[in-house]
């Protein structure tokens, strides 16, 4: 009976335990299908302009680390150099990267390839805290608004906001119409013309004289660089004249010793004649050979001098191409800079001038439906082309997606699309750069 009863007492407890077991079974079951499909969406996402990329190559500490792709598309790697990243999944640039490296690098290299930080979305409009946010895989436009804060007014927000809007917006217009002339200024400076070809800015609303002086500003600056580097040029131009004097003084002094060696070869056959008739003296006859010696060596010695001097010369036209070149790379680089600003001006002008309009009307013609409803506009950019999407709050978001919330003011308040970056120099630079 004792024994049977302690069977009755441990036979729920077995149940107990298998059930547990099966619960953490199917538990486990259920977690994985999504984590795989995760991953499985991480793999197929393309690498785009600004992502942060892990790489580890296996037993290879020195080629791994972490690198952003750039605005070409490439990934700077150590040793390999630039390695084309852009619109790849990370299962492509891994076989991309060990290509490179098997190309006299590594034998059989292991790679592995990860996302480490991605481009952020942008949220703009009306929302609490509009700005950029990090993005992580399976962010909704809801989960971007949440984060900034929700739909509404920024926090804070009192009826002095539109002063501080208006001048939000002037500043931003000033540094529009810096960042134009200071590209002219670049251009002019890349192209090696000798004034500046300064683009139409009246439709610009900052002040004339605001602009004449940005323009002053610009111009100083090109003649001083110019200037520099032109003085740099000629400080290794002016070693040229004495190089090449110094060339011809080598070359007419081995003439001379040239000349001289005539002679006495001259001398030579006539202390043989001598010899053959048993007149000459033997130490006058060994003299003169001596001589000889010592003037193949004078034109040998001159030779080798102008030789240098030749090279010299090669040198100071290196350094002055270097010297320009360099300038240039500076250039580029400042025009490159000038660009990616006045890009990030078309979206953050518009964006304060909505505000402004929106704050100065205080916000009093919200309509029941905007309110339950806002507007949601995504702006996504892929492979040079801009799409825009009317979405819901459930739609998936990518990196670098700028979320648009619907604005609170009447659509006579709103900045027409067309007057988005009203300087015909800015819609320029947004189709280059694109």
């Amino acid at each position: 009976m004792t024994s049977r009863r302690h069977g009755s007492e441990r036979w729920p407890s077995a149940i107990g335990r298998a059930l547990v077991l099966a619960l953490l079974l199917v538990y486990q079951c259920w977690i994985a299908e999504p984590a795989a499909a995760q991953s499985s969406a991480h793999q197929a996402y393309k690498i785009a302009p600004g992502d942060k990329v892990g790489v580890t190559v296996l037993g290879q500490p020195d080629l791994s680390g972490e690198a952003t792709v750039d605005q070409t598309g490439n990934l700077r790697l150590p040793i390999v150099g630039d390695v084309r990243a852009a619109n790849l999944t990370l299962d492509d640039l891994e076989q991309t990267i060990s290509r490179s490296l098997e190309r006299g690098y590594v034998r059989h290299p292991v790679v592995t390839a990860k996302i480490v930080e991605f481009l952020p979305v942008y949220v703009l409009g009306m929302v609490k805290t509009p700005g950029p946010y990090s993005y992580r895989e399976g962010l909704t436009v809801l989960g971007a608004i949440a984060r900034a804060g929700g739909v509404g007014l920024s926090a804070g927000q009192t009826a002095s906001d539109p002063l501080q809007a208006e001048e939000r917006v002037r500043l931003l217009e000033i540094s529009r119409v810096a960042l134009v002339a200071r590209r002219a200024r670049l251009l002019a400076q890349q192209h090696n013309e000798d004034h500046i070809k300064f683009p139409d800015i009246s439709g610009s609303a900052v002040d004339p004289a605001r602009v004449a002086q940005i323009r002053n500003g610009e111009e100083s600056i090109f003649t001083a660089e110019r200037k520099a580097e032109r003085q740099e040029i000629e400080a290794l131009e002016n070693q040229l004249p004495r190089l090449n004097a110094e060339i011809a003084s080598l070359k007419q002094q081995a003439d001379l010793e040239r000349r001289q060696r005539d002679l006495n070869e001259q001398l030579i056959k006539d202390y043989q004649q001598l010899e053959k008739s048993g007149l000459a003296r033997k130490p006058n006859f060994i003299e003169v050979k001596r001589e000889e010696a010592r003037i193949d060596e004078n034109i040998a010695r001159l030779q080798s001098e102008a030789l240098k001097a030749e090279l010299a010369i090669a040198d100071v036209h290196f350094r002055m191409t270097e010297l320009h070149n360099t300038y240039q790379r500076r250039v580029m680089t400042e025009l490159r800079d000038t660009d990616r600003s006045l890009m990030e001006l078309t979206v953050t002008l518009p964006a304060a001038q909505r505000a402004y309009a929106s704050g100065a009307q205080q916000l009093g013609w919200l309509t029941a439906d905007q309110a339950e409803r806002p507007t949601l506009l995504v702006v996504r950019t892929r492979n040079g082309a801009t799409e825009k999407h009317d979405v819901s709050v459930d739609f998936v978001l990518q990196p670098g997606d700028v979320v648009q919330v619907g604005t609170l003011f009447p659509p006579a308040l709103a900045a027409p699309a067309e007057q988005v970056g009203t300087l015909p120099e800015t819609k320029k630079i947004e189709s280059a750069v694109r």
